[in-house]
């Protein structure tokens, strides 16, 4: 007979089944849950590099006509009209100086004096020695006076034979001789009043005054200090006549100075006035080149106003002059000639996008291309191009018409 199984082994039977049946429904959806998210983050990661095609913006300007003002820029420096360099004659020590830069002078003004001690002792001595000619002059005149009558006298004595013929001769001997110490006597006088004159002149000179009216730019002595003009005049002052007008002095390019003529109209600015324009005028283009660094320049010159003495000699200018005008000239920015669109391939903006290098219908940059938007794609249009004013370009084509959209910048905006 069996014996029946016990209650207790049982119930601790089914819940040990309970427990491992609850154990793997849990691994199972761990299992799941672990294959939905590996699923979500490669989606995330496929949409965030996948490349895609982003809208397009691009800037345009309307294609117009209008006229252009055509232009030269240079720069340089401003300079005085006319320049004096004053120098001195004479050597000697600098005894007073009367005048200082930026000092304003007039004709005939004392600007300097030499120490004329050695001067006025010079003159004393060739003033003497002229009234030293000036009588032996005299003495001279009267030795010939006196020879003049003896030779007379012996001669008249000599024609009635009381006197011989060397006595005769002795007496017109002496005479010639007093004719010659009296042609001496003035030379020696005309040399004496000439070193009177060179002395009077050096001690003139000594005194250094003001060719012309103007004022002072530079001064190069002070009391005291010793000049010597043996072999070349030295600069004592440098004068400006009027700085109320004034040359612009700046070196054009080769390549626009055929445009460049006199009277043509110009502005210029200065650091010292910023955002200020000055107004000039061209005087001359200097046919000598100059040469530096195997840069060819000519030098321009430009009349300057400057009436309100606002500008200083040597203040660099940048000038630009006006060299002629295009009448309803079809004209482009002159930024369009650098836009590139970007090539296809180049839109793209995930990892699988090709690099631009390999792009093969990438466009190639070019001086006279510019790009047209037809529709909502660029088109490139081959030009010839003109003149320029800086900010826009003068073209030619028989593709292009007024109102064409220039692409001047944009593209993919994401």
């Amino acid at each position: 007979m069996a014996t029946p199984p016990d209650s207790s082994l049982t119930e601790m039977a089914d819940e040990v089944n309970t427990v491992i049946r609850a154990e793997k429904a849990r691994g199972r959806f761990r299992q799941t849950g672990w294959l939905v998210l590996a699923a979500l983050v490669v989606g995330a990661l496929a949409w965030w590099f996948w490349p895609t095609q982003p809208a397009v913006q691009w800037q345009t300007h309307a294609l117009d006509r209008a006229d252009m003002l055509l232009s030269a820029t240079a720069t340089g420096n401003l300079q005085p009209k006319s320049e004096v360099s004053v120098g001195a004659e004479i050597s000697g020590i600098i005894g007073q100086v009367s005048v200082a830069e930026n000092d304003s002078v007039r004709k005939g003004q004392i600007l300097a004096k030499f120490n004329t001690d050695e001067l006025n002792v010079a003159l004393q001595q060739a003033t003497a020695g002229l009234a030293l000619a000036r009588a032996s002059a005299s003495e001279a005149a009267a030795t010939l006076q006196e020879a003049t009558v003896d030779e007379r006298r012996t001669r008249d004595l000599a024609g009635e034979y009381f006197l011989s013929q060397a006595t005769l001769d002795a007496a017109v001997a002496t005479a010639k001789r007093a004719r010659a110490k009296t042609a001496h006597a003035r030379a020696t006088i005309q040399q004496a009043e000439a070193s009177v004159s060179q002395a009077r002149t050096r001690l003139e000179k000594a005194v250094i005054t003001s060719p012309i009216d103007g004022v002072v730019l530079k001064r190069n002595i002070e009391p005291g200090t010793t000049v010597a003009a043996s072999f070349q005049t030295p600069e004592l002052f440098l004068l400006a006549e009027d700085l109320r007008q004034m040359e612009l002095h700046v070196s054009m390019d080769e390549a626009d100075v055929g445009m460049v003529k006199a009277g043509q109209v110009a502005t210029f600015v200065v650091d010292a006035w910023p955002g200020r324009l000055f107004k000039a005028t061209v005087l001359k283009v200097y046919l000598y080149p100059t040469v530096e660094n195997n840069v060819v320049t000519y030098t321009t010159v430009l009349s300057v106003d400057n009436s309100e003495h606002l500008l200083q000699p040597g203040m660099t200018a940048t000038a630009t002059i006006i060299t002629g005008e295009r009448k309803q000239a079809l004209r482009v920015p002159n930024m369009a000639f650098r836009f590139r669109p970007p090539a296809s391939g180049e839109t793209g903006g995930g990892l699988f996008s090709l690099p631009a290098d390999r792009l093969k219908d990438a466009p190639a940059a070019s001086a006279n291309t510019i790009w047209v938007l037809k529709g909502d794609q660029p088109q490139r249009v081959l030009v010839r191009t003109g003149y320029t004013d800086g900010q826009y370009t003068e073209v030619f084509s028989d593709e292009l018409s007024v109102g064409d959209q220039i692409l001047i910048g944009g593209g993919p905006t994401g």
